[in-house]
Order: C-alpha cells, then sequence, then structure tokens
C-alpha cells in the first residue's frame, strides 16, 4: 500500500463519521432518521446522487463553494478550492457537484496544478457550478456505503 492509497483508504473510513445511519436506496426523499438518501444515477455506472437532510448537512459542517474560470495565457481555466478536490482508491479526481438542494453528484476533475488553497481543472464542471468543499469526504463516504456512527 502507498502512502497516497493510505490517506485514501483512511479518508473513506472517516469519511461515514458524519452521516450516521445512511443507506442506499431508490427513494428520492430521506426518511427522517437518515443524514442522506443514495440513489444510483442512470447512466452513469458507480455514480450516485446523495441527497442530504438539513440535519445531515448540519451535522458533516456542509459547505460550498462556486467553480470560477479565469484567463490564463489566453485561455479559461477552471479553478476550486482544494478542498473539494477527492482522490478515489485508483487516484482518480473528483468533486461532488449540487444537482438541487442538498442534493450532490460526483464528477470527474483533471487537475492541471495547484496553486495555494486552488485546484487549476482541465477539465471538470462547469463555471458557475456548486461544489462541496466541507464535508466533501462524507459525500463520498455515504456514496461507497461506508456506515456511519
Amino acid at each position: 500500500m502507498t502512502a497516497r492509497s493510505g490517506v485514501v483508504a483512511a479518508i473513506v473510513l472517516l469519511a461515514g463519521i458524519g452521516l450516521a445511519g445512511c443507506k442506499s436506496s431508490s427513494a428520492t426523499e430521506a426518511e427522517p432518521d437518515r443524514a442522506a438518501t443514495v440513489t444510483e444515477v442512470s447512466g452513469q455506472p458507480g455514480i450516485h446522487r446523495v441527497e442530504l437532510t438539513a440535519d445531515g448537512a448540519e451535522r458533516i459542517g456542509l459547505q460550498t463553494a462556486t467553480v470560477r474560470s479565469s484567463a490564463a495565457a489566453g485561455q479559461p481555466v477552471l479553478s476550486v478550492p482544494l478542498s473539494a478536490v477527492l482522490y478515489d482508491q485508483h487516484g482518480a479526481t473528483w468533486v461532488f457537484v449540487s444537482t438541487g438542494k442538498l442534493a450532490f453528484q460526483r464528477a470527474r476533475v483533471s487537475i492541471r496544478t495547484v496553486v495555494g488553497d486552488q485546484a487549476l481543472l482541465a477539465s471538470g464542471p462547469a463555471a458557475g457550478s456548486t461544489v462541496a468543499t466541507l464535508g466533501a469526504a462524507e459525500l463520498l463516504g455515504a456514496e461507497d456505503g461506508v456506515p456511519g456512527e
């Protein structure tokens, strides 16, 4: 196990702490005792929509940021806070994009470089999209079925 995969494993194991009682479901509305509902996204194998309850969002301290676009050498460059970027067990990079009120879906990103606390993207969600920053690891844990408390 490499140091990087060890860090990823630790993040995934800790990710479920704030989402006690999460379960996979085809329901679109979370049950009252659940922090989140996880549903498969049609046509996107392995991708799920994680819909938090208000209590679930509070428990994980959910915070978001906007995908920004700026110009570098005359080319548009997307950027997100580095805290929004997650690595899966294979080293692929992802963010959780808002798809509705307290609902998020994992989206692949390709990082060009990191400058300070910003990840400059070669590809990713459109400028203006909202991504989870604080609480993103817990969303990944919920999607992966990591049990909570």
